[in-house]
């Protein structure tokens, strides 16, 4: 959206609540505010929820998709309304080779077919935990044929044992540290693992209160004494200095976790842009996913997400500003001669 992607016209249209307007990626429009957005399947749903179609773009007249898209689009719907949906049978419905429509789908959204659907279950589990259920009510209602098969593929993606994250990570033990730098106050926190959270801001409490949040239940401790070497490393990266060496403990999607995997090997004083990203983990239309991904990266500085730009050479986005993103691509830009 934020980019007027043409080639996605007709997969979604937003909807602006302060003008009860909805739009297509393409509208030329001034870009709403997020608070003030809410995203829609179809225009149709868009309408039912009481929107309207923008004069400019002209919703209701939009590009039909391409066939292979439209069939894409139309899987990750069946999977998440039922994980388990048969994708031999669907290519069958639609017209296509299977083998054909899984390499579409990885393509397309950046992930396999088989990918997608354990996201949707693991899904399924957060939200039923969160319920009150129990952890087998939890699994069986997701779709997992058997205890077992959860533990394998969805377990992972919770990024700690299903009974952590019920409780709010109850068990957990984190420590964290923090320093300020030329770049604002910078929090790192740490697992016995690896690192799983590097936050900059300004405000030093603002940013506790976010990893309290994000682990209600866990036993979160300052430790500056435990984490001095980490502590370092931070201030050697607010400096411009390589840090990726370190070890990580991230929970994220596999698509997301495969993309903080390539920013790890970008080297320092050189940028990437987005669709470089994309391509080198072999998702060569996932451009926008990479920006997403970029964007929910939990360990700032140290999986390098500033070193990807543009295509026209911009900066794009930056969770932590772009004051920030800036001034780390000038510190690790090369002297000029």
């Amino acid at each position: 959206m934020l980019e007027r992607d043409h080639d996605v016209d007709g997969a979604f249209v937003y909807a602006v609540s302060t003008t009860r307007i909805y739009c297509t990626t393409r509208c030329a429009a001034r870009r709403p505010l997020r608070r003030n957005v809410t995203f829609f399947n179809t225009a149709a749903e868009a309408r039912l929820a009481g929107y309207r179609a923008c004069r400019r773009c002209r919703p209701d007249e939009r590009r039909p998709l391409e066939p292979a898209t439209a069939a894409v689009i139309e899987l990750c719907r069946r999977l998440e309304q039922d994980p388990n949906t048969d994708v031999g049978t669907f290519a069958s419905e639609v017209g296509y080779n299977v083998r054909h429509l899984r390499r579409c789908f990885d393509s397309l959204i950046g992930v396999s077919v088989v990918d997608y659907a354990q996201a949707q279950r693991a899904s399924r589990v957060r939200a039923s935990l969160r319920e009150d259920t129990t952890i087998v009510d939890a699994i069986y209602r997701a779709g997992y044929g058997s205890s077992r098969a959860f533990y394998e593929h969805g377990a992972p993606r919770l990024g700690m044992s299903p009974r952590t994250f019920r409780t709010g990570g109850a068990g957990e033990h984190i420590t964290y540290t923090s320093r300020r730098t030329g770049l604002g106050v910078v929090l790192a926190a740490a697992t016995a693992r690896g690192v799983c959270a590097v936050r900059i801001g300004p405000d030093e409490e603002a940013l506790e209160s976010e990893l309290s949040a994000e682990f209600p239940r866990a036993v979160i401790e300052r430790d500056d004494e435990g984490l001095r070497e980490l502590s370092e490393c931070i201030e050697l990266a607010a400096r411009g200095q390589d840090t990726t060496a370190l070890p990580l403990d991230l929970a994220g999607t596999a698509f997301q976790l495969r993309v903080w995997r390539e920013l790890l090997d970008i080297p320092l004083g050189t940028t990437l842009t987005y669709a470089q990203v994309a391509e080198r983990i072999g998702a060569p239309r996932a451009v926008r996913a990479v920006g997403s991904a970029c964007g929910a990266n939990p360990a700032a500085l140290l999986v390098p997400c500033h070193r990807v730009v543009r295509r026209d050479g911009s900066l794009g986005g930056y969770r932590w500003g772009l004051e920030v993103k800036a001034a780390l691509l000038d510190l690790e830009s090369p002297p000029t001669p």
